[in-house]
């Protein structure tokens, strides 16, 4: 099953939100709650948690990439 992982919208105003850094990279084994990478936002920033456990992969977005509220970023592979 895939699991994809979308752009959270933190605040009435957001429309997108700044990948500042990945934590986990393509391929690596995550556990539901691990920090998978931190979006800053005009106010804030905040990590995104792994929702379920799995394989990180198709990440579309990188560190430094502007990514709309809504949109996939990612994809968890779950056994």
């Amino acid at each position: 099953m895939r699991e994809p992982i979308y752009m959270p919208k933190f605040g009435l105003t957001m429309t997108e939100g700044l990948i500042v850094e990945w934590h986990k990279k393509e391929g690596d084994l995550v556990n539901e709650g691990d920090a998978l990478l931190t979006v800053e936002t005009e106010k804030v920033d905040t990590d995104i948690n792994a929702p379920v456990r799995g394989m990180l992969t198709g990440i579309q977005y990188e560190a430094g990439d502007e990514a709309p509220v809504g949109e996939i970023i990612a994809y968890i592979e779950q056994d």
